[in-house]
């Protein structure tokens, strides 16, 4: 791994709740009930109130539903090199023309509810994807059957060489007895759900503010997890986390710690390590065919943005310095070096600003400088507002730094602040010039589930309608057909072949700036939890919003 890789894990005071029992002569009872009553305590990806919702094909799930109510058939590490590792799912083959997979599955598992989970389960899963195409993110066009209680087979319309994987490990199953009663499975928001992962809500509660998951006496994983739950909290801002954690009262949070050695001096509980993490840009309303309007539907103008942001300082002012090199073409090599190829033009890309490049591709477009001092062209000023969600300081700081930096040379960033549920439906819907994002690496096997999740026209949607993931109204037939061509074929040339043909065309066409990589930070409690993720044990990404990583780091804590 790159040195100086960014995700900053950090361990720090664990939440307990304990019963309160009559105290043995020793103290073991008390010390026994207070180890088994551990509720860890974690931010949750909203900074205003909350609305429940566990619907785990929904984009507004609230943190904590995927990987840890429910789960997939087989967990994918994207910092590891074990392959696939079974949940529900024990083994796996696919057919050597990768139209097909057959999975034996896991024996003697339950539902939170107590019934038993069967072949039936992943086939109603699989059907419910297939005939309701607003939970089918996954792009699952095929048929699942049941061999017998405990295997099942996909079948698909064109060879899945990759995205066969992702059907394996990102389709979270639920249960046929219990969703087959849902009128509108697209809009519920299963406020009672019943799962199978190591978390339940049953025994929990939720807030506006704050919701507790507890763990699931029913899970399959015996003697997992260890604690007794989790409680997700929102915070208003990065700095009352950074506060919460330094008083003990955070256990598992991601942040961007300026002079994080003077702030965590005294407090040998927090610790820190540093990964890659989510590539962070700024996401473009790109393509005027699908209803975005005005310049920066222009690639010249977003290639302007992008040569004239000097990274190496917006990393300084904005992230202490934290952050990553990043790659022009947003290739994730600190994860996928295989097909990557070093011809596209930066790679990375320089921490150097570029702004008399950004000038000359503007004015080759035939944009002037008005009297403003911004460039234009028929009568519209390369002026835009950025939309960032409240309390987000290192991000809200990142779009101020840009603006700075490109305003010198004619563009101007004028910084929205809107609450999470208005930046979130906004995100969705294309309604707005620019936004910052972080774009988030599915666990897959190879690249090719990073750019058909961001860049397949597939994922997208005219303007006004619900996109996912494909924030960025991005359609492109060259990149559309080169996935294709990825997902279709075995052979390693052809497959390379067409990840230069995408490398070339997101760099061009740039409807996602590039910034830098981006890292967090995680909490545990030396004295009373282990086993959070560390640089030497990668087993999963140890970030609170990782999913279903968050799971698997759930079931492998351990207590003192």
């Amino acid at each position: 791994m790159e040195k100086g890789s960014i995700v900053k894990v950090v361990t720090a005071g664990l939440v307990a709740v304990a019963t309160l029992l009559p105290v043995s002569a020793c103290g073991s009872t008390q010390k026994s009930a207070e180890k088994k009553d551990v509720i860890i305590s974690a931010p949750t990806n909203a900074t205003t109130a909350l609305t429940v919702n566990y619907n785990p094909f929904s984009s507004l799930a609230l943190t904590g539903t995927n990987g840890g109510l429910y789960e997939g058939l087989f967990f994918c590490n994207s910092y590891g090199t074990k392959g696939l590792e079974p949940l529900l799912g024990t083994s796996y083959k696919m057919s050597q023309d990768a139209k097909s997979i057959e999975v034996n599955l896991r024996k003697n598992v339950v539902w939170s509810d107590g019934k038993p989970f069967t072949a039936d389960d992943v086939v109603y899963t699989f059907d419910l994807l297939s005939k309701n195409s607003a939970l089918n993110t996954v792009g699952f066009h095929g048929k699942a059957s049941k061999i017998n209680e405990n295997e099942v087979r996909l079948d698909f319309d064109q060879p899945q060489s990759a995205n066969g994987f992702t059907f394996l490990t990102t389709v979270y199953i639920v249960p046929k007895h219990d969703w087959e009663k849902k009128q509108d499975p697209v809009g519920d928001t299963n406020e009672k759900a019943v799962g199978s992962g190591p978390l339940t809500v049953e025994g929990g509660n939720f807030s506006s503010m704050s919701y507790t998951l507890k763990k699931n006496k029913h899970y399959w994983d015996k003697g997992k997890p260890k604690v007794a739950g989790i409680r997700y909290i929102v915070y208003s801002n990065t700095q009352s986390q950074q506060d919460a954690l330094l008083a003990g009262q955070l256990d598992w949070a991601n942040l961007n710690i300026v002079n994080a050695d003077q702030v965590l001096s005294g407090k040998p509980a927090i610790k820190q390590v540093n990964l890659p993490s989510s590539q962070v840009s700024l996401i473009t309303c790109s393509n005027a065919e699908l209803g975005c309007k005005g310049p920066i539907t222009d690639p010249a103008v977003r290639k302007a943005i992008y040569y004239g942001i000097d990274r190496g300082q917006l990393n300084k002012l904005s992230f202490n310095n934290s952050y990553l090199k990043i790659n022009g073409s947003l290739y994730p090599t600190e994860q996928y070096e295989k097909y990557f190829d070093k011809s596209v033009d930066d790679s990375p890309v320089p921490m150097k600003g570029r702004a008399d490049k950004a000038e000359q591709i503007l004015k080759d477009a035939g944009y002037t400088k008005g009297a403003d001092g911004l460039y234009q062209k028929d009568g519209q000023s390369l002026s835009f507002e950025v939309a960032v969600t409240n309390g987000t300081s290192d991000w809200i700081s990142a779009v101020d730094v840009a603006n700075q930096q490109l305003k010198k040379i004619g563009i101007e960033l004028k910084t929205k602040q809107v609450s999470s549920n208005e930046w979130g439906q906004g995100l969705r819907k294309g309604d707005y010039d620019l936004t910052i994002y972080g774009l988030w690496l599915p666990n897959a096997t190879e690249a090719w589930n990073f750019y058909n999740q961001w860049f397949n026209g597939a994922k997208t949607a005219p303007k006004g309608q619900t996109a996912y993931p494909g924030y960025a109204r991005y359609n492109n037939e060259t990149v559309n057909k080169a996935l294709e061509t990825i997902n279709s074929t075995t052979d390693s040339a052809v497959k390379k072949k067409a990840y230069l043909q995408i490398q070339k065309q997101v760099f061009e066409d740039m409807p996602y700036i590039p910034l830098l990589r981006q890292g967090g930070q995680v909490q545990t409690w030396n004295d009373r939890v282990t086993g959070f993720p560390t640089k030497d044990n990668l087993y999963a990404n140890p970030q609170t919003w990782a999913n279903p990583d968050l799971g698997i780091v759930i079931k492998n804590l351990d207590l003192k």
